[in-house]
């Protein structure tokens, strides 16, 4: 638990200073300037790979008790604290995909997936192959909704719901 609030703590910095250097790159974009860009995103990338990285390295030449009792001192204010950021981090990530991929179309599947990982014991592994067999089908179905041939298909601009308007 406590290098997991470690690793936490490490990766709420990186993702901190990544939102820094994203509004960096977009001042870059504004100017025009694609190689500014391009060396902001590599640098936001080294970032993320030294963030697992240099723990890596310390924890094979620093001895574990050392670093548990390190660990052990920090203040309970911080330990919750971090924590608590932990927990904010996941759900403002789900907000943002969330934001960036809904549609109209695609609500239906995020509801059946957040209710199969809810009532199931279905593993991570288990959920994301069901998820891309409702990609294939989705895409199966998409290219026969409204084409308007005739077989009452309204031609609304929602395939899936097209289809299921015929039945």
């Amino acid at each position: 638990m406590p290098l997991a609030v470690a690793g936490l703590f490490l990766t709420m910095v990186v993702r901190t200073i990544s939102v820094a250097i994203a509004h960096i790159m977009d001042k870059r974009a504004e100017a025009g300037d694609l190689r500014g860009i391009e060396i902001w995103q590599l640098i936001a990338t080294s970032l993320q790979g030294l963030r697992i990285m240099l723990p890596a390295i310390a924890l094979t030449f620093i001895p574990a008790s050392v670093v548990k009792d390190f660990l052990g001192s920090m203040p309970a204010w911080l330990t919750q604290g971090m924590t608590i950021g932990g927990g904010m981090v996941v759900a403002v990530g789900y907000a943002m995909v969330i934001n960036m991929i809904a549609t109209r179309e695609v609500w239906p599947f995020f509801i059946i997936g957040f209710v199969l990982a809810a009532i199931s014991q279905l593993t991570l592994i288990a959920i994301g192959a069901l998820g891309a067999a409702f990609m294939l089908l989705y895409l199966q179905l998409e290219g026969k909704g409204g084409s308007g041939n005739g077989n009452g298909a309204s031609g609304t601009g929602d395939p899936l719901g097209d289809i299921l308007d015929d039945y």
